[in-house]
This record gives structure tokens, C-alpha cells and sequence, in this order.
């Protein structure tokens, strides 16, 4: 094909002769393991959580467990190592990648995952990709998608050495974006850059925290040996169990409350805060109501303020799930304007909106979602909330700070921003987590004391 516009190619397309002879092929049942993998690429891409969409719409097929998994590591795997497809593909389509069309780029990135890193055959790698476009789309977007995997299948990318230039490999191979990579390199170095990449892009294991008051963790690794899942203890939190294989949402202690979902980074939060059974601590910002269901299964009152209604419902599921929501109120409102008179509470979270780069192995999106332009927009979001939180604690109380993340800005910066303006508070204690030294997310957690 010489001259013009590449099938794939984003532009103005009038009706015609053109448009007749690429009509689309119509859509086949989303049974195929790829069709499911490009519709939950694409609900991504309009702004969907892939942890959240994919289990919904792997429930509504009669993909075998196998497929069911195979379909998980293809979009999880797209989402996480896009940088590097998109470097590969790059070179080998005649229109820049951000000209295609939606469809056609995710079918390039689907394919190029299973060619480069799923260790699918080149051949049924290129196949199944195509035909799922074709489905999805047109003859004329499933063939520009065919003719670059097959050049891509040809000529595999040679990636920058990561020794001699640790950017250009962690911005490639790596697939991180180039300032959270500076970053990382300026606070800890090339060697620890290296490793923080590689466990980003580590798949991570399910953890499970036992919920308190219902069952101890001894109790619950007892019951998954008794079950046939292999678990073991977690090093970090003395609550959690992490589990080698399996779906945890068919687990009768997941179902029934006995336990819940959560990385053993998030599980040390709620403990951290110091309740005492009895106390009233407000969570500002609580969807979607792990935390906050585990401050209330740890005996404490919560008051869990939510923004989103649906969230707030989510924390509200929680709470009858664990068995806690006689302890738990849940009300839908500004965490910056709680409903909470001054000094009324004995304690507060605020578990704030971040960037969640400290959970990238669980949220592979989240590297495409934020750039550094979005950081003063999220500090002065993450002061509201702690301004707010120490005005509702009353004096001998404390504010609990936490975030998914390590930026310097939204961590060590907010902390200290917080002690700029306010002289009624007095730090305890901070912890910062990394994926590469703790084996779980990269959580940030600062307690601080109100004095008076």
C-alpha cells in the first residue's frame, strides 16, 4: 500500500466506497480470551480501574480457568510494560503510534505483550491478536495490526543495557515514565532503581489479612491448608497470609468476612492510628472501606467519610461483610468539611488520594495516570484533608497520614507542609515501604500527636 492514510490511522473518514468496503465484520461473543482482553483495554483507557473491570467481565464468559488467567496476564501485562511495547512497536509502524486509532493501538500493544513477554508462538501470537481486531473492528484495522506484529515477530527490539544507562533502560524495558524514574534515581540510586523497576513489573501474590475479633491469622492459614491453598505468613504484618495461587474470591473466609483482600503495606495503617476499642476515629477519605473496616474490626467507632457515592457504598458493603457496621457510619461528604464538630474525634485517617505509584504491580495503569504536573494539584487536595483531620482530634489525639506512593512531594513534603501551618501537632513517627525491600506496596504512613 503506497501514499495515504494507513488503515489504522487516525482521521476524517466520510462515507463512500471506503467506509463500505471496511464495515465492520461484526462482533463475536466475548468468549475468546482476547476479545475479553481488548474490551477491558479499551474500558481502561476510558478511565476504568483494570482490577476492577476485568474480574466483571471474565464472570460473564465461559473462558476455562487457564483462559481466565491467560486473559488477566494480557491486559495486566499491556497496561504494565506499555513504554516498552510502544518502543518496540514504534519503529515498525509507518503512522506515529499516537495517530492510530484506539483499536488498532491496542491491538498492536496486545500482540506485541504476547510476542515479547508472554512467550506466546509468534505465529498464534500474530493470529489470535488479528482475528480479535477483526472482530472488534475492521478488515482494514485488523490488517495494518498483521502486517506490524509480523515486522515486530521479525525484527524484536534490542533494549538499552541496564548498567550503562539505567534510564534508558528502566524508560524502555523498564516501562516507567522518565520522572518517576529521576526520581528514584536521585533518592536512592542506580542499583535500587533497578531493582524498584523490576518488582513494579513482578506480578504480585494475593494477600489476605484476617479480619480481628473473627478469626486469628494462625486460625486462617489453618483453614487454607485444610482447603488445599497454600499460604504462608507474611514478614510484614502480623495479620496477613500470603497466598501462592488461587481466586481469593472463592474463598469461604473472603466470603463470609473471616478475611479480606489486602496488601500487607495497607494493613499495617489501621493499627498504626492507635485506637483504643471505643475511641471515635473519623477516616476522610474511606472508600472504598478496607481501612476503615479494619479500624472498626479492631474495636474502634468509625465515622467513614466518602466523597464518591459509590464508594461510600462500597465501604458500607465492607462493614456488614467483616460483621462490623453497628461501628462503622458511613456518610457520603467532603472529608475537607467533615460532619464532625472540632476536636470531636479521638483520632483521624486520612488515607489520601495520591498517585498510587507505590502500587504499580497491582494497578499497571497508574504510571500512565499521573504526571508531574498533577503533583501540587494532589498535595493541596492531601493538606485540606490533614487540616481538616486535626482540627476534628481533639488535643491528646492523633492524626494518621497515609499514601500508596513515595514521591518526595506527596510523603516527606506533605508532612512538613503540614507542620508549617499548624503548631498544634508534633510528629511521631513516618515509614516509607518499597516494593523492592518489602516485598509489598509502597506505602508512606506519617502519625502526628495533637498537643493541644
Amino acid at each position: 500500500m503506497s501514499g495515504g492514510r494507513p488503515p489504522g490511522a487516525r482521521g476524517p473518514r466520510g462515507p463512500g466506497r471506503a467506509q463500505a468496503a471496511n464495515r465492520p465484520l461484526g462482533r463475536a461473543p466475548a468468549s475468546d480470551l482476547r476479545d475479553v482482553a481488548l474490551t477491558a483495554l479499551e474500558r481502561v483507557d476510558r478511565g476504568a480501574y483494570a482490577n476492577l473491570v476485568l474480574p466483571s467481565l471474565l464472570r460473564r464468559t465461559g473462558l476455562t480457568p487457564s483462559d481466565r488467567a491467560a486473559a488477566t496476564d494480557l491486559v495486566y501485562g499491556s497496561l504494565r510494560m506499555r513504554a516498552a511495547l510502544d518502543f518496540a512497536l514504534a519503529p515498525l509502524s509507518r503512522q506515529p503510534l499516537d495517530r492510530l486509532e484506539p483499536l488498532v493501538l491496542r491491538g498492536l500493544r496486545l500482540g506485541a505483550y504476547a510476542l515479547l513477554f508472554a512467550g506466546t508462538a509468534a505465529h498464534a501470537a500474530v493470529a489470535e491478536t488479528v482475528g480479535a481486531v477483526a472482530r472488534a473492528g475492521h478488515r482494514g484495522q485488523a490488517g495494518y495490526v498483521n502486517a506490524v506484529l509480523r515486522r515486530l515477530a521479525a525484527a524484536p527490539p534490542t533494549w538499552p543495557d541496564p548498567e550503562r544507562d539505567p534510564v534508558g533502560w528502566a524508560t524502555t524495558r523498564g516501562s516507567h515514565p522518565a520522572w518517576m524514574v529521576e526520581e528514584v534515581l536521585a533518592r536512592l540510586g542506580q542499583r535500587e532503581l533497578l531493582a524498584l523497576v523490576e518488582a513494579d513489573n513482578t506480578r504480585p501474590e494475593v494477600c489476605l489479612r484476617a479480619t480481628p475479633g473473627r478469626v486469628t491469622r494462625d486460625e486462617l492459614l489453618a483453614e487454607l491448608t485444610g482447603a488445599g491453598v497454600p499460604a504462608r505468613p507474611s514478614p510484614l504484618s502480623p495479620e496477613c497470609v500470603a497466598l501462592e495461587r488461587g481466586d481469593p474470591g472463592r474463598l469461604a473466609a473472603v466470603r463470609e468476612g473471616r478475611a479480606v483482600v489486602q496488601d500487607a503495606a495497607s494493613a499495617l495503617v489501621a493499627p498504626a492510628v492507635g485506637a483504643a476499642p471505643g475511641d471515635l476515629v473519623a477516616d476522610l477519605a474511606a472508600g472504598p472501606g478496607g481501612k476503615a473496616g479494619h479500624l472498626a474490626a479492631l474495636g474502634a467507632r468509625v465515622l467513614a467519610v466518602e466523597l464518591r457515592p459509590r464508594r461510600a457504598r462500597l465501604v458500607a458493603e465492607t462493614a456488614r461483610r467483616l460483621g462490623v457496621a453497628g461501628r462503622l457510619h458511613t456518610v457520603v461528604g467532603d472529608g475537607r468539611r467533615p460532619p464532625l464538630r472540632p476536636a470531636g474525634a479521638d483520632a483521624a485517617l486520612v488515607d489520601a488520594p495520591c498517585t498510587n505509584l507505590g502500587s504499580l504491580r497491582r494497578r499497571p495503569e497508574a504510571r500512565w495516570r499521573h504526571g508531574p504536573a498533577d503533583l501540587a494539584g494532589l498535595v493541596d487536595l492531601q493538606l485540606e484533608l490533614l487540616e481538616a483531620a486535626a482540627t476534628a482530634v481533639r488535643p491528646g489525639g492523633t492524626v494518621l497520614y497515609s499514601v500508596c506512593t513515595w514521591t518526595r512531594a506527596e510523603t516527606e513534603g506533605v508532612v512538613a507542609g503540614l507542620l508549617e501551618r499548624r503548631d498544634d501537632l508534633r510528629l511521631e513517627e513516618a515509614r516509607q515501604l518499597w516494593p523492592h525491600r518489602d516485598g509489598a506496596d509502597g506505602m508512606f504512613h506519617a502519625r502526628l500527636f495533637k498537643v493541644r
